[in-house]
């Protein structure tokens, strides 16, 4: 196979698969967009509605994970089980979406009220989060869905569905977010497209592979191996972030304003990102019978990557005051912006070395290495220096500038560990068989 039809292989992945992430802020924003001409009581009772929901992804992480791996070694190895392997991972994504389901009942006020909202507030987050939480079963079945269809090369599907239900999102919205329906209607709309995109990943799977109902332990303990270093890894860096951001407060609120909002304008940037990481993540599990085949697929997605990664830095760097506009008119805080952006900027290639060779060590089997880099990186080299920085009461850019670092060290070790290739012993496993 040569370079053309390697790379049209990396992005047949990768472009729908980000795009499926562009879409996913793009129904957020749109969201906010309606509620922002409520009242600034719905905005912050919806941010901290989403912010529950969030906690939750760590799960979603595992699944999406470990279906993935899965699915794709299987698709690799032109495996006959792949019917009763999905049918395996969806029934064990309902096994868990349930309890989890049950512990978002009971903890849902308590949360709210250890978030500090006012009465207002506190009322309209708590009408918007009973009824939302009843979207995490479709969450995380439809999240386990998608990866699937990643695994085996089939990206633009749910892309497509998730465009069509985007569409939906937006006219329900338009029609019926007013000041009487409030929050409740935002969230039963959420509800209503989230089983709606999980009944149209579920009805096109069924008329193209098909399902087979039959239940295989092997299956679900592998998928669950590979996910949760994912899952526990996710829930590091989600508190990591808000660790950075008590750091912050202790600078002022208009630098941890700055930081806030180039996160939203550098999250556009990880949409690529993460099409990339799913690329090199799918086509390592695909192509397990052939190392230097699923090698040399990893290091052209880094190159592919690098240079579209690295374009999106230099452009957060020229234009990324300009962008911090369409948030706020405080000049001091569009400053701190563009601050954190230019750190963010110079070190979007190697963050994509991250993106990519993580996916690939998931791919491989060797997700526990990944765990193991991304959590003694963010911890020793970024979460220590920035606690011993605000200790000694260091200026602001210094925080900045341990971002800027530790992405680069991270990215140092995984190219490192990918290179000497102590992963060989997890990517050679025939963990699964025919069944």
């Amino acid at each position: 196979m040569n370079t053309l039809q390697k790379s049209k292989e990396i992005l047949k992945i990768a472009i729908p698969s980000g795009l499926s992430s562009f879409l996913d802020i793009l129904n957020i924003s749109i969201t906010l967009f309606f509620i922002g001409k409520l009242s600034s009581a719905h905005i912050v009772a919806f941010g901290a509605g989403m912010n529950f929901l969030m906690l939750f992804y760590t799960i979603t992480a595992i699944f999406f994970t470990g279906t993935n791996a899965t699915m794709a070694r299987l698709f690799g190895q032109q495996n006959s089980s792949i019917q009763s392997s999905i049918f395996t991972l969806i029934i064990g994504s309902i096994f868990f979406a349930f309890p989890l389901l049950l512990i978002a009942l009971l903890t849902y006020n308590f949360y709210l009220s250890w978030f500090g909202l006012t009465q207002q507030t506190f009322k309209y987050a708590q009408g918007y989060l009973e009824l939302l939480i009843f979207s995490i079963p479709p969450l995380l079945v439809k999240t386990t869905l998608t990866s699937a269809f990643s695994a085996i090369s089939q990206a633009k599907i749910p892309f497509y569905v998730k465009l069509f239900c985007t569409l939906c999102n937006i006219t329900l919205n338009y029609f019926f977010i007013s000041e009487e329906l409030g929050l409740q209607a935002v969230a039963m709309i959420s509800n209503f497209c989230a089983y709606f995109e999980l009944f149209l990943l579920a009805l096109i799977w069924k008329i193209k592979f098909g399902f087979k109902p039959k239940f295989n332990w092997e299956i679900l303990k592998t998928a669950l191996k590979l996910g949760i270093p994912t899952g526990i890894e996710r829930a590091f860096t989600l508190f990591s972030l808000v660790l950075i951001a008590r750091f912050l407060v202790g600078y002022g609120e208009e630098i941890l304003a700055g930081f806030q909002i180039g996160g939203r304008i550098e999250a556009f940037a990880f949409m690529p990102g993460f099409g990339f990481m799913i690329a090199s993540m799918s086509l390592m599990g695909q192509n397990t019978r052939n190392l230097e085949l699923a090698k040399s697929y990893t290091y052209l997605t880094l190159y592919i990557a690098s240079i579209f990664m690295g374009t999106l830095g230099i452009l957060m760097c020229l234009f990324g005051k300009s962008a911090s506009l369409l948030f706020t008119n405080n000049q001091e805080v569009i400053l701190y912006s563009w601050h954190y952006l230019i750190s963010v900027g110079l070190s979007q290639i190697p963050l994509i070395f991250i993106f990519v060779l993580d996916g690939a060590l998931r791919g491989a089997g060797a997700s526990k290495i990944s765990l193991y880099i991304n959590a003694s990186s963010i911890w020793g080299l970024r979460i220590l220096p920035m606690y011993l920085c605000t200790l000694f009461k260091l200026p602001y850019y210094y925080i900045f500038g341990i971002i800027f670092l530790e992405t680069y060290i991270r990215s140092a070790i995984f190219f490192i560990v990918f290179k000497k290739e102590k992963w060989k012993k997890d990517f050679s496993k025939d963990f699964i068989t025919q069944s």
